[in-house]
C-alpha cells in the first residue's frame, strides 16, 4: 500500500468512526420544525467557518504563539484569604448538606436540594464559571478542605502522579457519568448522599495513601476536570495568590503531560454526545427491546466514547503520516490532548445550558426548602421555574457555542502542530484533525437539532 493510499484510508477511517445515522437524532430545542432553516445551512456554514479559520491560520498564523504560556497581566485582586476560606466553607456546607437532605428529606427531586445541588450547581455551574473567571473549583473543593484537616501530615507522593497519571481520576470519572446518565435511580436524593459518602471515603483513602495534595490530583476526577476548564479562562492567580489576565486558553497549551490525560478528554465529550443520542428516536430503535436496560445503556456508552476516542486516535495517526515524521500515534495524541478541552466544554455547554437557566431555578427554590418539610427559610419556597428563552433563542446559542468551541481547537491544534512538526508538513499534519473536528461540530449539531 503507497503513502497516498494509507493517508486517504486513514482519513477515510477517521469520518467513519464518528459518523451516526442522523435521522430523528435528538436533544436540545424540540425538533427540527422548530430550526429558522433547515438543518443542513448550519452544517455546512459551520463546517465553512471552521475550514475557513484553518486556512486563515494557515496563511497567517506563521510561529507558535501559544507554547510559552499565559502572558500575565497586572495584579489584580487578592483571591487567597477570607475569599478563598470562605469558598471552603461553602464547599463543606453543601456537601453535609447534600448528605443530610438526601438521606433525612422528602424523596423528591424537585423539593429536595440534592440533586439541584450535585447535578446542576457542583456539576454545571462551577464549571461554566471556572470557564470565565479561573479555577473557583480548587478552594470549593470539600475533599481538599476535609482532607487537608483530617490528614494533614500525611507525606506526598509525587511519584505517583507520574506513575498513574490521571488514569484513576478517568475511571471514577465515568462511573461519575454513569450515576448520571445510566443508573435509573440518579436523580433520587438518597441515591446522591450515598454516593457522596461513599464518594467522600474514597478520597479521603486516596488522600491517606497518596497524600492530600497528590491523592486528589490522581483520584479526584472533580480536581481534573475544573483543572482542564480553568485553562480556558482568561483570568488565573500567580503565585502570591492574585488573579490577573493572563488570555483566553492560554494555560491549555502548557497543561501537564498527565498519563491518562488523552483518555480523561475523550471521556468529557463522549459522556456529553452518549447524552443526547441516548435520548433520541435513533437510540432507542437501535437498542429495541433493551433500551433503558441498564447493561445496554452502560454499553452503549462505552461504544459512543470508543468510537469518538478511535477518530481521535486515527486523527492522530493520519497527522504522523501526513508529517512524515516518527512519532507514535498516541504520543501525538497526549500533545494535542489540551486541544480537545474548548470543544467539551462547548458541548456541555450547549448540551445543558437550558437546564441550568430553567431547572437551576428549582435551587433557588429549594434552598428555602431543602430537606422538603415545608419550610420558607428565604420567602422563595414557592417560586416557580420562568422559561424565557425561545426554541430559535436556545439553537442560536448552542450553534455559538459548538463553533466557537471547535475554532478555539483548531487554533489550539495549528499552534501545537507548528510546535511539533517541521514547518512544512505542519500545516499538512492538520489535515485529518480539521476533518474530524468538522464531523465532531456537525455530530454536535445534528444531536442538538432534532427533538
Amino acid at each position: 500500500m503507497t503513502r497516498s493510499t494509507r493517508v486517504k484510508v486513514l482519513l477515510g477511517l477517521v469520518g467513519l468512526a464518528v459518523t451516526i445515522p442522523s435521522p430523528a437524532l435528538a436533544h436540545g430545542i424540540g425538533g427540527r420544525a422548530d430550526l429558522p432553516v433547515p438543518l443542513g445551512y448550519f452544517l455546512v456554514g459551520a463546517g465553512v467557518v471552521l475550514v475557513a479559520s484553518f486556512v486563515a491560520l494557515s496563511v497567517l498564523w506563521k510561529v507558535p504563539r501559544l507554547q510559552s504560556g499565559p502572558q500575565t497581566g497586572p495584579e489584580r485582586y487578592r483571591v487567597d484569604g477570607w475569599p478563598a476560606n470562605s469558598l471552603s466553607v461553602i464547599g463543606v456546607a453543601a456537601l453535609v448538606l447534600v448528605i443530610g437532605a438526601g438521606l433525612f428529606g422528602v424523596q423528591n427531586g424537585t423539593r429536595n436540594i440534592a440533586p439541584a445541588t450535585v447535578w446542576i450547581v457542583f456539576w454545571l455551574v462551577v464549571p461554566f464559571l471556572t470557564a470565565l473567571v479561573g479555577n473557583i473549583y480548587t478552594p470549593l473543593n470539600p475533599w481538599r478542605t476535609l482532607s487537608g484537616w483530617i490528614l494533614p501530615d500525611i507525606e506526598e507522593r509525587r511519584d505517583l502522579l507520574t506513575r498513574l497519571g490521571v488514569y484513576p481520576a478517568s475511571g471514577v470519572f465515568f462511573g461519575f457519568t454513569w450515576l448520571e446518565l445510566v443508573w435509573l435511580d440518579s436523580g433520587r436524593p438518597r441515591t446522591l448522599a450515598v454516593a457522596a459518602l461513599i464518594f467522600s471515603l474514597y478520597v479521603l483513602a486516596m488522600a491517606a495513601w497518596a497524600g492530600p495534595r497528590t491523592g486528589l490530583q490522581i483520584g479526584e476526577p472533580f480536581t481534573t476536570y475544573n483543572r482542564l476548564i480553568s485553562g480556558i479562562a482568561p483570568f488565573g492567580r500567580n503565585a502570591d495568590g492574585r488573579l490577573v489576565w493572563r488570555g483566553w486558553i492560554r494555560a491549555l497549551p502548557v497543561l501537564p503531560a498527565w498519563p491518562g490525560l488523552t483518555l480523561f478528554v475523550v471521556l468529557m465529550i463522549g459522556t456529553v454526545s452518549y447524552d443526547g443520542l441516548s435520548a433520541t428516536s435513533w437510540w432507542r430503535d437501535l437498542l429495541g427491546e433493551a433500551s433503558g436496560k441498564m447493561w445496554a445503556e452502560t454499553l452503549g456508552m462505552v461504544t459512543i466514547i470508543a468510537l469518538i476516542g478511535g477518530a481521535y486516535w486515527l486523527a492522530s495517526l493520519a497527522a504522523v503520516t501526513l508529517s512524515g515524521i516518527e512519532r507514535r500515534a498516541g504520543s501525538l495524541a497526549a500533545s494535542f490532548a489540551h486541544t480537545l478541552v474548548p470543544i467539551a466544554l462547548a458541548y456541555a455547554f450547549a448540551h445543558y445550558f437550558t437546564l441550568v437557566l430553567f431547572e437551576g431555578q428549582l435551587f433557588i427554590s429549594t434552598m428555602s426548602d431543602p430537606f422538603g418539610r415545608g419550610w420558607d427559610l428565604f420567602g422563595t419556597a414557592d417560586r416557580d421555574v420562568s422559561y424565557w428563552l425561545s426554541p430559535e433563542s436556545v439553537w442560536y446559542v448552542q450553534v455559538a457555542a459548538i463553533v466557537l468551541g471547535h475554532v478555539a481547537g483548531v487554533v489550539l491544534a495549528h499552534d501545537r502542530a507548528l510546535a511539533d512538526f517541521p514547518v512544512k508538513t505542519a500545516v499538512r499534519s492538520q489535515y485529518a484533525m480539521l476533518i474530524l473536528m468538522v464531523l465532531l461540530t456537525s455530530l454536535g449539531l445534528t444531536i442538538l437539532a432534532a427533538g
